[in-house]
């Protein structure tokens, strides 16, 4: 309960604190290890990747997540890319592969850490093979426990299994007659059943539950996705749970939360108030972080969200952002099962807010946490029925997270505590945390000539892929062939129940940087025709991939050979160069870029030598269809541009907004989330600061329609008055390039920079999801 009340001094807030009004118990924060968000994590040497997981999971050093929810792999792109199934064929159900993937790696090395951490697990996708193509069936349920005895397998027990469809929706009956006895049959009866996991229809899901007792007794919490708000955005009342959700009987948890970079303290002070207010406004007791590392490309949707960064294994390099300690201003001070005390949670003056939390047994010990908004404050705390003892105080801000500031001692059960604005606070009454710390490697770039034969990998250990590749669809697996080693297979050759639509089978290489100009040679071989037409298999150089469908064909140059006797170059539109091959033996596949300069090579021979300017960067890897084709002998060779980004997370402004597409989404290096113009008027321009003047090379601009024609002007300043022109695309015939145009400058030295949309396709307002400003490397101007 909080209160205004006079002083000599002026106003101070007051909040009394009783330990008999006990409400909910306390859930923990979680993690949730889903889309791909994780896969470059198992490739890291040690002792990083042990260093990495630390910080994640080890109680009283970092984050310490409570619980932690992984995907079920269905072996479709499941928001940034593709987890593996289990099992892919009904046949395979006898005896399924629980060495696919990283995710019963990433709950062991999780419960290793935290023997107390809860485990769940939730599908996106699903295989095919269900009777009818459908997930609420009697496959789905022994799919699910399968699974589950996968991680029984590794050493496991889970606490918690999803008993619907990620984002999608649920059957009643199905979790009620089919999942809950099928678990139960098969020894699981412990495992408890959480939905709906961001389905339709939301919080008035409990509704239901008041009225259908059966089906409340079978679930042990409802789970809802971005409870408070989304991405900043905040709830309206009306979408916020009431009577019925807080009296239903199950608990209520935010089971996905936050999809942000960990990077800024603002996202860090957005994050641990989102944990608050989801608790004040509508009794949510668990909130789960998407994701709990950013170890995906940068080059992949969603890159650079999470609470820390991790996507460099080739360096051992890692970034610990200040979401690490905005979730261990909870986790280490608070653990499942205390108790919040009610009169002790609510929202303060300038955006804040704050709950207490009690120990559940006779000690009175207690913790407080607190984000305070946007200005200093004084707040009274007066106490009563807690421990009297001292409060150890800590505090994070945008200058410095997890320190320990100093003690107070309650004076006749009161104390003060002056608040300075964009901090957040813990009080307890407990000991033992701390801020932990290990080194970080030095950054460093990836071999420009690497290589691989696939022969060191072995066949039972987790990942069961190649190193630092990235599967965005599809299902790329090291596996042992017959007289001829091991290679990489293709192995999805039928359709799924897809999360998102899956066109093809394609994966990257996750090298740190989308480069120009070099080159990818592989063997390749297509093995059989697609369960939907021709097979084929190849190469790609400058891919990436489609915003707007995230699994679509992928962008970029494509060297593939068809079953039916046909080779082809390809872009994802149009076909440049092809003939006929003998297509039921391996082939040696080169693809090499040198500016315009597209050459395509079959067993050593210059089949196509094409001018082309569709693609000016990206990534390489290898494709196919839904049919099985196999991959041998990487070679990759590349000629980096040495530049540095310097905008990333810069001041920016524009001349218009729209709502929820500010200008800082244009530098927050995630090329999904984009800044648009408030309107279809032209012209509108995007502008930053970078803080202090570059020798600024190159801005690499991602426009909203990837691969459209927009005509612009990007001018470059010392001082924002007087402007020079870096790069001049205002014809009104200018090439449409995909992902992004780049434009080159040798003799701009800037600190502002702004780019002015002239035009764009018809009907589009003027947007970009990222613009990247790169400055020279001291030294190599």
């Amino acid at each position: 309960m909080t209160e205004e009340i006079q002083s000599g001094t002026g106003a101070s807030l007051a909040i009394r604190l009783d330990g008999r009004e006990e409400g909910l118990a306390f859930g923990g924060i979680g993690a949730v290890s889903a889309g791909g968000s994780s896969r470059l994590l198992i490739d890291y040497p040690e002792p990083c990747r042990s260093e990495i997981l630390d910080y994640l999971f080890k109680p009283g050093f970092g984050a310490a997540f409570a619980y932690l929810k992984t995907e079920i792999g269905g072996d479709g792109n499941t928001t940034c890319g593709s987890e593996p199934s289990i099992a892919r064929t009904r046949d395979e159900m006898s005896h399924p592969n629980y060495y696919r993937g990283y995710e019963y790696w990433l709950m062991s090395e999780a419960r290793r850490r935290n023997p107390a951490i809860e485990l769940d697990a939730l599908e996106w996708c699903m295989p095919g093979w269900f009777a009818d193509n459908k997930p609420w069936t009697q496959d789905n349920a022994d799919y699910i426990v399968a699974f589950i005895k996968g991680a029984q397998s590794w050493g496991l027990e889970m606490n918690y299994i999803g008993g619907c469809w990620n984002e999608r929706n649920y059957d009643r009956d199905w979790v009620v007659n089919n999942l809950r006895p099928t678990l139960d049959r098969n020894g699981l009866s412990h495992i408890r059943i959480v939905a709906l996991e961001g389905g339709h229809p939301g919080l008035e899901f409990c509704d239901e539950l008041i009225d259908d007792l059966e089906f409340r007794d079978t679930l042990s919490a409802v789970s809802v996705h971005y409870a408070d708000s989304y991405m900043r955005s905040p709830k309206d009342d009306s979408e916020l749970a009431g009577p019925n959700a807080w009296n239903c009987g199950v608990p209520l948890w935010s089971g996905e939360d936050f999809s942000l970079s960990g990077k800024p303290w603002s996202n860090a002070l957005y994050m641990a108030k989102s944990v608050l207010r989801c608790y004040i406004r509508q009794r949510i007791v668990k909130v789960n972080m998407w994701c709990p590392i950013a170890s995906m490309p940068d080059n992949a949707c969603f890159c650079n969200v999470g609470l820390m960064k991790a996507n460099e294994p080739w360096s051992g390099y890692y970034e610990v952002w200040p979401t690490i300690w905005a979730a261990a201003h909870f986790n280490q001070f608070v653990h499942p099962g205390w108790k919040y005390l009610d009169g002790g949670c609510g929202l303060l003056p300038g955006d804040g807010a704050y709950c207490t939390y009690k120990k559940p047994d006779d000690s009175g010990h207690y913790s407080i946490v607190i984000v305070n908004g946007d200005a200093a404050q004084s707040i009274t705390f007066h106490l009563s029925h807690l421990s009297a003892g001292t409060l150890h105080v800590w505090k994070s801000d945008g200058t410095d997270q997890m320190a320990k500031r100093y003690e107070v001692t309650p004076t006749d059960g009161t104390f003060t505590l002056e608040l300075d604005a964009d901090s957040i606070y813990t009080l307890t009454t407990t000991t033992g945390q701390m801020k932990g710390s290990h080194e970080v490697p030095v950054r460093t770039p990836f071999p420009v000539v690497y290589s691989d034969d696939f022969e060191s990998y072995s066949l039972n250990q987790a990942p069961l892929s190649p190193k630092y590749f990235y599967d965005n669809s599809g299902a790329f697996e090291i596996c042992e062939s017959p007289g001829e080693g091991k290679v990489v297979r293709q192995m999805l050759n039928n359709d799924i129940i897809h999360w998102i639509p899956d066109a093809c089978a394609f994966t990257f290489v996750a090298q740190g940087t989308e480069w120009e100009d070099g080159e990818i040679a592989s063997n390749v071989f297509v093995e059989e025709q697609a369960f939907n037409g021709i097979g084929y298999a190849g190469i790609i150089a400058r891919g990436s991939y489609e915003k707007k469908a995230q699994a679509d064909i992928p962008i970029g140059y494509r060297l593939n050979i068809y079953k039916d006797g046909t080779w082809k170059l390809l872009t994802k539109t149009k076909e440049l160069a092809g003939g006929p091959i003998d297509a039921d033996r391996w082939h040696h596949l080169r693809l090499a870029c040198d500016q315009n300069r597209i050459l395509a090579y079959i067993d050593g021979s210059l089949v196509a030598d094409i001018v082309d300017s569709t693609y000016p960067l990206g990534s390489v890897g290898y494709n196919s269809g839904w049919n099985k084709a196999k991959f041998d002998q990487l070679y990759i060779q590349y000629r980096p541009v040495e530049v540095l980004l310097v905008s990333e997370w810069k001041a920016s402004v524009a001349s218009s907004e729209a709502a929820g597409r500010e200008a800082y989404n244009a530098f927050d290096g995630n090329t999904l989330s984009k800044w648009s113009a408030n309107g279809d008027d032209l012209p509108q321009w995007l502008g930053v600061d970078l803080g202090r003047p570059y020798p600024v090379k190159r801005c690499e601009t991602f426009m909203g329609l990837a691969g459209q024609p927009y005509s612009y002007l990007i001018e470059h300043s010392i001082d924002q008055r007087h402007w020079k022109v870096f790069a001049d695309r205002s014809s009104s015939d200018q090439v449409a390039v995909s992902p992004c145009y780049v434009d080159v400058n040798d003799e701009a030295m800037a600190r502002y920079l702004r780019i002015t949309i002239l035009g764009t396709p018809e009907g589009e307002e003027a947007s970009v999801y990222a613009f990247k400003v790169y400055a020279a490397i001291e030294g190599k101007r």
